[in-house]
């Protein structure tokens, strides 16, 4: 949708505005659609969520667009709660996890929101507002695109510290896990009412206790629900041996994603990431043997790291080629807002006061024309050239040791239907259909 349609969209007698503001290298394009909404509707409320507005809620209402409230944190109680005071007149000053500026301009920040500590009970998606048929046209996904996809979350939060994330300001360290009925109830409906086939999810952390995840599976085989379901974001290797992991493949897990972030033990004690390298490598073989598309991700570059750790993290990504995982994500490490090292490298003045410049340069975990470096003994030319021989390698690995992935692309490019394996081969299809309609 343009700017102008989502502003038509809007309702006139609208009192309240709310929008999450989720990832803060969208800020830049989040602002100018609120400042265009702002111009359009002035006395409209305009209240933001989500977890750039929680880590920089200064910044945010700041802006100059019309954003009047910040919530911060976990948003269902304390968003009803300010609505409910907006709505009878009262002063919504001491609700809980509310940011805003007084009359001077100062900060005024109630900190973050409570937890919901029973989240089974609240209440679903509204997916019945949205046109959802129109996100299954071009097969979108978080992970490989089945068609039908649709997200969904069976935790919040997550249990670890690591201090490149910014969950520990968002969620605190309460990690709480929905009932896995549950869970099978809303998939079953999202089946019946949208004909999904494919669910995301789009949890922090998703695999913690072997015991949740295997109840899961039981109760997808229980009822005999024909779906695929990934685990795109990442997850952790502890809770799978192998008898889990032919259990997640039985009840249709077609696509698992794991994170080590770094193949040196060092980094890894650096960023308290609590990983036991080892395990990983024997847990990706294991799932790979028994028939699942496998992704790992790292991260180089990190403020501390040094060219043999980062050499370590190369070694590792071959290793994992070896080992015959189907994708990886190498990114250069970049200081999100409400991270520990965000908030350690802006104390040293090692990052200045966040311009747009800075949000752009967030973009280089995804973009390899931007060279940016916050690591201390390496430039971020260099890191771009790790970046590369990793990825280089990898791919060459994983198609020259199993030639049958390559012919398997080639005639499903040229066919007439098309099912990447890997995130890889969805980019270079999305690139060949994108060229193909260009020309029409």
């Amino acid at each position: 949708m343009t700017t102008e349609e989502i502003i038509q969209r809007i309702d006139p007698d609208a009192g309240v505005l709310g929008v999450s503001l989720m990832f803060s290298q969208e800020w830049p394009l989040h602002r100018e659609l609120l400042r265009q909404i702002h111009a359009a509707y002035p006395d409209l409320t305009i209240i933001a969520g989500g977890e750039h507005s929680t880590a920089m809620p200064e910044l945010v209402l700041g802006a100059g667009v019309g954003i009047k409230y910040v919530v911060k944190g976990e948003g269902e109680m304390p968003f009803l709660e300010l609505v409910h005071k907006l709505a009878i007149g009262e002063s919504p000053q001491n609700v809980g996890g509310l940011a805003y500026l007084d009359a001077d301009g100062r900060l005024v920040d109630n900190g973050l929101s409570r937890r919901v500590i029973d989240i089974d009970n609240l209440p679903g998606p509204a997916w019945h507002l949205c046109n959802v048929n129109a996100y299954f046209s071009g097969n979108w996904s978080a992970g490989i695109g089945r068609g039908r996809n649709m997200p969904i979350l069976a935790t919040r939060g997550c249990p670890y510290q690591c201090t490149f994330c910014s969950n520990p300001s968002m969620w605190t360290m309460r990690y709480l896990m929905r009932d896995p009925v549950k869970v099978v109830d809303e998939i079953e409906q999202n089946i019946s009412q949208y004909q999904t086939n494919s669910i995301d999810f789009a949890d922090l952390t998703a695999v913690v206790r072997a015991g949740w995840i295997l109840d899961f599976c039981h109760e997808l085989g229980r009822r005999g629900l024909n779906i695929s379901w990934q685990l795109p974001s990442g997850t952790r290797s502890e809770a799978l041996n192998e008898d889990t992991l032919r259990a997640l493949l039985k009840s249709g897990c077609a696509f698992l994603v794991f994170a080590p972030e770094s193949g040196s033990q060092e980094t890894l004690d650096q960023v308290r990431k609590r990983l036991d390298l080892d395990n990983i490598v024997t847990t990706v073989g294991a799932a790979v043997r028994v028939g699942h598309t496998v992704k790992v991700n790292y991260i180089i570059g990190l403020p501390e790291e040094g060219r043999r750790s980062i050499w370590k993290t190369v070694r590792q990504v071959i290793q994992m080629a070896l080992k015959g995982a189907h994708d990886r994500n190498v990114a250069i490490f970049t200081p999100y807002p409400g991270s520990e090292l965000y908030r350690e490298l802006r104390s040293s003045g090692e990052i200045p006061d966040p311009d747009d410049a800075y949000f752009d340069k967030l973009l280089v975990q995804f973009d390899f024309t931007i060279v940016a470096s916050h690591c201390r003994a390496v430039p971020g030319w260099e890191l771009a050239i790790y970046r590369f021989i990793a990825m280089a390698s990898f791919y060459s690995l994983a198609y020259l040791l199993h030639p049958g992935r390559i012919w398997r692309v080639v005639r499903q490019l040229r066919g007439a239907s098309f099912q990447a394996n890997n995130l890889f081969e969805q980019r270079v299809h999305d690139f060949l259909v994108r060229r193909r309609m260009g020309r029409r």
